[in-house]
């Protein structure tokens, strides 16, 4: 059976940088330290937040003081010390991914649900990838435009290994349908949203991409199935493909 694909590349117009503590801190907060927005073709300016409003605002109930505790010290090559940089952004963070020219291109877009006909740029791709590496706790996160279009994309299931280890856990098979429901009575986030597979909750949307999804699930727009589940037997990962059918005229 073919596999469904992301035919509808919607532009982001900002990236959120986020970054996670190692292990050790026992804290697995995904941070929003920064932004990155484009400037024009193929640029762009990364801003940190620093210790401001807008920190505490995507950050709540985490201070600026304990994510330099944990040794966030910014992005390598942009230092903290200046709160813009506009110079080589686009190119540090591509730097990520596996480059255009390269044979297996390919199957890296195929291993992220792009369709090989779909045009997408520098911009989208991080926001589509997250540029995640396993090195450094480093990912970009497109906090997703709500808007009236159709638009497919891959999600990874927060808190998932957390709900994997519990007594009688059944772990979702692939192509499972996995409801996406808001969450307003969720005592450390009213705004959260979560994934339920058979009436269990089995993880929540990224709290930096709630927003959307909780609109769109009152909208009754999305639908979600189990695309992969990745990791080790420790650190389960589980990814969605996600679809938005767009709002009627």
């Amino acid at each position: 059976m073919s596999r469904a694909l992301i035919r509808h590349i919607v532009e982001p117009p900002r990236l959120i940088l986020a970054w996670q503590a190692p292990d050790e801190f026992n804290d697995r907060t995904r941070f929003a330290v920064g932004e990155l927005n484009p400037r024009g073709d193929q640029t762009a300016c990364l801003r940190y937040f620093g210790d401001s409003e807008q920190f505490a605002e995507l950050n709540p109930g985490k201070t600026y003081d304990q994510l330099k505790s944990y040794g966030y010290a910014g992005y390598p090559g942009f230092s903290t010390e200046k709160a813009e940089h506009d110079a080589g952004v686009i190119e540090a963070f591509m730097r990520r991914l596996p480059p255009r020219s390269r044979s297996d291109f390919a199957s890296y877009i195929a291993h992220l649900r792009i369709a090989p006909d779909a045009s997408v740029t520098d911009f989208a791709l991080l926001g589509l990838s997250e540029a995640q590496l396993p090195s450094d706790g480093f990912s970009l996160v497109d906090p997703l435009s709500v808007g009236i279009e159709a638009r497919e994309l891959i999600c990874e299931v927060a808190g998932y290994r957390y709900y994997a280890r519990k007594p009688g856990f059944i772990a979702p098979p692939i192509g499972a349908r996995i409801d996406i429901c808001p969450e307003p009575d969720n005592a450390f986030d009213p705004n959260a949203v979560a994934c339920q597979f058979e009436g269990a909750k089995i993880g929540n949307i990224n709290r930096l991409q709630a927003a959307a999804y909780g609109t769109w699930a009152k909208q009754q727009r999305v639908s979600a199935v189990v695309d992969r589940l990745n990791g080790t037997e420790e650190r389960p990962r589980l990814f969605l493909f996600v679809e938005t059918s767009a709002l009627p005229e």
